[in-house]
């Protein structure tokens, strides 16, 4: 008996015993009493309707159950599963990674069905067997007892897991997807988890609201993940390398070892099907997290995304100077020190003696000089004032 027809139980009773019931009922109307036929008839027609309408509320329950996205029964697996993982921590932590773990599952799900992934038989048993075969190695480790709750594996497998396995068979056909479809990301798993999380956040929200409402969960991590800006420089099979706090024009006209020096700072992305990039794109994307990972010695760092926008690259004003001397000795009284990274483009840009330099706007009126990502200087309110005149920039 799976958990659909246990759920039914509970909301209708057994309906072998309703339809011994009913059975009993209606063989004691013919033997017992001595009734015309047309009354005879009445009654019969009478039990048909109250058996007919008893199958329409179970039929009506069970299209309602299957439709449900969550269950309480598989809330309490994950949340088992975490205090296990993170034990001393506070029930609502529980509550709160259960289910963002089960809501990750069912997402996957059903954005895999959307993009036509179905499953055997035969693959949905491989999937049961591989459960219990790993339930069965935590089975003889004595800290994972309360795990079970006093069931064996393969119980537990059924008590628990069943309406769960077509998802996990799901899930792996989807990540499959997605490893041949980012050949080269090593994070292509979360790739498909954060598709499937925006696909379910836009059909699926509110019944996911109820849910957390019917049980009392509070979803206090932030998913929202930062902005930034930068430009495409590369673009590689489904990947592109993003370089924060670069303009396009920074490609063509920054030497080799100060693009070198940016790119400490850059990140593989994936291309997303929305979201389509070519080199020298000026963008702003919205990060979910960066990572590393070390292959033949080389260390590729890689971030994941959720959403990017193209920009005109017209936040960085270039300045055409024609007082080159007076801004020259203006600089060259100034203490320059190593240079710290700039998350953004700068709001101004101007060449002085062949050198690059970039003006950002600080607090309070102040503002921050790189020479092309090696020395910089914050000069004070005042001190900006004085080059802002000497520059000729109209402040609004």
């Amino acid at each position: 008996m799976n958990e659909i027809q246990k759920e039914l139980l509970k909301v209708a009773g057994d309906m072998t015993a309703s339809k011994e019931r009913v059975k009993k009922h209606v063989l004691q109307q013919s033997i017992n009493r001595r009734k015309p036929l047309r009354f005879t008839l009445l009654t019969v027609v009478l039990t048909l309707c109250v058996v007919g309408f008893m199958m329409v509320q179970l039929l009506t329950n069970e299209t309602e159950q299957t439709s449900s996205l969550f269950h309480e029964r598989q809330l309490e697996y994950f949340e088992r599963l975490n205090q296990l993982m993170w034990p001393g921590k506070e029930q609502e932590f529980y509550k709160e990674e259960a289910y963002l773990s089960y809501e990750k599952l069912v997402a996957a799900y059903y954005f895999a069905k959307s993009v036509g992934i179905d499953y055997s038989k035969a693959e949905l048993e491989a999937e049961r067997k591989k459960q219990v075969e790993q339930l069965e190695m935590l089975y003889q480790a004595s800290e994972y007892e309360a795990l079970f709750q006093g069931l064996a594996p393969k119980q537990y497998v059924e008590t628990y897991l069943e309406p769960l396995l077509p998802m996990y068979t799901t899930r792996t056909k989807l990540y499959a997807l997605y490893k041949e479809k980012y050949p080269t990301f090593y994070a292509y798993q979360e790739v498909a988890n954060i598709d499937a999380k925006r696909y379910f956040q836009a059909h699926y929200t509110e019944q996911a609201t109820a849910f957390q409402k019917e049980h009392n969960i509070v979803i206090r991590t932030s998913s929202h993940g930062s902005s930034m800006v930068g430009t495409v420089a590369e673009v590689e099979s489904n990947v592109f390398l993003f370089i924060e706090g670069v303009i396009p024009e920074d490609l063509d006209h920054m030497a080799e070892e100060q693009l070198a020096a940016k790119y400490e700072q850059a990140n593989w992305y994936p291309v997303l099907d929305d979201f389509p990039v070519e080199q020298g794109d000026y963008i702003t994307l919205t990060s979910m997290g960066t990572g590393s990972i070390e292959e033949n010695g080389i260390v590729r760092k890689y971030g994941l995304l959720s959403k990017l926008e193209k920009l005109e690259p017209t936040i960085t004003k270039m300045l055409e100077l024609e007082n080159d001397k007076e801004v020259a000795q203006f600089l060259q009284d100034i203490p320059w020190q190593p240079a710290a990274y700039m998350k953004r483009p700068p709001e101004y840009s101007f060449e002085v003696e062949d050198v690059r330099i970039e003006m950002w706007k600080g607090y309070g009126g102040s503002i921050y000089l790189q020479k092309a990502g090696s020395v910089e200087i914050h000069l004070s309110a005042n001190r900006a004032k004085e080059l802002i005149a000497i520059l000729g920039i109209e402040e609004s």
